[in-house]
């Protein structure tokens, strides 16, 4: 038997034969694959940000319901941040513990906010009293703005408390953490 002939029918020049067909199927069939597991990738790993979220800028539009120095710190709880104003200016403390990443409350009664998970406590403006926390509380980068848009003042490199200018628009970063200072 000759060797075209087996597997049928010898074709005409141009055609594809049972075996090239069933090679051009598979490939096809993977490529599809290949697309599809891309996709649902791309889907899967894209961010999921809406505005006001945790993870996206945060517009503070009332800067005068804010609490203001001395006052009770102000929980925004779907941004995760902790809202508190002194004489130093105001800060966004991050809402979770630097110790294992609970999250911690604030206690009028004490004046203090506490880990419920490990005990770790801080002061209203974020900074380490006791526990196995390691460092003081991580911060959002404030910015506040002018009536026209113009950036006029913005959180430093370290954290420090800002002072928000009278009249200013502030807006929060949550997707740009601070790292507290180490305890």
């Amino acid at each position: 038997m000759n060797a075209q002939h087996i597997g049928g029918e010898p074709g005409r020049a141009g055609e594809l034969d049972r075996r090239q067909f069933l090679n051009y199927a598979w490939l096809a069939s993977l490529g599809v694959l290949f697309v599809q597991g891309a996709l649902v990738t791309y889907q899967f790993a894209k961010p999921r940000v809406r505005e006001g979220e945790f993870g996206s800028e945060v517009s503070i539009d009332a800067v005068d319901s804010l609490p203001g120095e001395g006052e009770q710190p102000l929980a925004f709880d779907k941004a995760k941040f902790w809202w508190v104003e002194s004489e130093a200016g105001a800060l966004a403390l991050y809402k979770v513990c630097t110790h294992l990443g609970c999250i911690y409350d604030w206690k009028a009664s004490e004046g203090k906010f506490i880990c419920p998970c490990h005990g770790s406590q801080f002061m209203q403006m974020g900074k380490r009293l006791t526990g196995p926390a390691p460092r003081d509380l991580d911060r959002f980068v404030i910015r506040a703005y002018d009536q026209e848009g113009n950036l006029v003042a913005e959180t430093n490199e370290a954290g420090d408390p800002l002072q928000i200018p009278a009249g200013a628009t502030v807006v929060v970063d949550t997707g740009e953490r601070i790292r507290g200072a180490p305890a």
